[in-house]
């Protein structure tokens, strides 16, 4: 069990931190942006292997409004890294160049406005794992101080351009140090929001 939950970690560290590496085009180049996918898309698998039980129980019991926004999060999140990886596949230059597909900007398209929904829905599904119960002042100023900046770089990377299907790729290229930060940022506020949204939902529950 502790093994388990040793990998489990390990996992879900390394995703975290690839999954913003990868937002770090300009800096990573092309060919190691595809590389480092392949790596995020096998852990993403080693993931949901780990937690295939959970899959397994989603068409036993009842659902109520917090089982339901649980199963969509995830279920979400897991549409959007399949096409993510499908689409990388379809524009690959390097890995899967070998197959000459040679994708139309429709596939580069779907592959940027499914890596966004990916970091939003891994926000989300993160805020489903913060504590949800009434925080500490401090602590409460920090995560809302956070937030808001995650709503700034939210516009900073033209956020809901990339998530409608109105961009190909974006010409803005921060430092890579800047580019983690805002994408970060931008994740942390949808965990928050998300975090909220439950915890009001249980609120409701107890009355």
């Amino acid at each position: 069990m502790r093994m388990k939950k040793t990998a489990q970690i390990t996992v879900d560290a390394l995703m975290s931190v690839l999954l913003l590496v990868m937002f770090a085009l300009p800096w990573t180049g092309v060919m190691r942006h595809e590389r480092l996918g392949v790596i995020l898309f096998v852990l993403f698998a080693a993931h949901n292997a780990i937690h295939f039980r959970w899959y397994a129980s989603l068409f036993r019991g009842p659902y109520n409004t917090y089982r339901t926004v649980w199963a969509g999060i995830n279920i979400g999140l897991l549409a959007a890294m399949l096409t993510v990886a499908l689409s990388g596949v379809m524009i690959s230059q390097h890995v899967f160049g070998f197959l000459e597909i040679n994708g139309s900007l429709f596939w580069r398209k779907i592959h940027l406005c499914a890596s966004y929904w990916g970091l939003i829905l891994t926000g989300m599904h993160a805020g489903l794992h913060l504590p949800q119960r009434p925080l500490s002042a401090p602590v409460k100023t920090l995560f809302l101080l956070f937030g808001l900046y995650g709503l700034y770089a939210c516009g900073a990377l033209h956020l809901w351009n990339k998530l409608l299907f109105l961009e190909t790729f974006s010409a803005h290229a921060p430092s890579a140090a800047v580019c983690t930060v805002q994408h970060l940022g931008a994740a942390w506020l949808f965990a928050l929001l998300t975090c909220v949204f439950c915890l009001k939902i249980r609120e409701n529950r107890a009355r």
